[in-house]
């Protein structure tokens, strides 16, 4: 009778020991999946600078407003968003959300980006990213740059 109750114990700790690991293995396998997703999306995203203009559009001398368009040509199948970067010889901008996002074949203009800590930039980077499942910000590792 013992060697019986010995051996029920022996299978269901090992039934327990086989839960914990699969839970640990299916999380890691989860995580993974998700990340493969963005990187596969992101290798897809075809974005171009199409524009940009600076004008001094306030009349305080300071040529620090910017109007930016970017076309999205017609790979992935995800909305992009888009972060910016301005910067000059001397400074970078703070780092620009471009307030739109863009879809496959879609050319859009944001005209209202100013006061973002750098005067007459010539040059601009682009960084597309997603929002995960969780809702986070996961960033491609593509960055295009343009000179002004």
């Amino acid at each position: 009778m013992s060697a019986v109750i010995t051996t029920l114990i022996i299978i269901l700790l090992m039934i327990v020991a086989l839960g914990i690991v699969w839970v640990v293995v299916r999380n890691v396998l989860q995580g993974s999946q998700e990340q493969v997703e963005i990187e596969e999306e992101c290798r897809q995203v075809d974005l171009e600078i199409k524009a940009l203009t600076v004008e001094d559009a306030d009349g305080d001398g300071a040529w620090d407003d910017y109007s930016i368009t970017l076309s999205r040509a017609g790979t992935g199948k995800n909305a992009t968003r888009v972060k910016i970067v301005l910067s000059n010889n001397a400074q970078n901008s703070t780092v620009i959300d471009f307030g739109y996002t863009l879809t496959p074949l879609s050319t859009l203009t944001n005209s209202t980006i100013d006061n973002v800590g750098v005067t007459n930039a010539t040059h601009i980077g682009i960084t597309p990213y997603f929002l995960s499942s969780t809702g986070n910000e996961e960033f491609c590792t593509n960055t295009i740059t343009k000179e002004i």
